[in-house]
């Protein structure tokens, strides 16, 4: 299970209802998934960055990690030909680590 996304955050960006629980695992999958993407980006692991800031993940990394369940709930099998979002790169570049 993700450690910085809540499956209630996921279902909240995904716009879907609390008592709606079909998809709650692979939404979860999804939050576990956004945070792997998400830290391979940044090169840097999101415990080392939520530590250089007293324990929590920076708030722009939160919603990149959420705008990529998103994007990736809303296209689950298709080949849809949509980009992730601009806004995510932009959030993520805020914390890349280039060393």
């Amino acid at each position: 299970m993700a450690n910085y996304i809540k499956l209630e955050d996921a279902k909240r960006q995904c716009i879907i209802d609390t008592y709606f629980t079909d998809d709650d695992e692979y939404l979860e999958s999804l939050c576990d998934t956004a945070e792997t993407i998400v830290s391979e980006l940044v090169n840097e692991d999101l415990d080392v960055i939520a530590a250089c800031h007293d324990g929590e993940l920076p708030t722009p990394l939160i919603h990149a990690m959420r705008m990529l369940v998103e994007y990736m709930y809303a296209n689950r099998g298709t080949d849809n030909e949509n980009q992730i979002p601009d806004a995510v790169y932009m959030f993520i570049k805020l914390y890349r680590n280039f060393a």
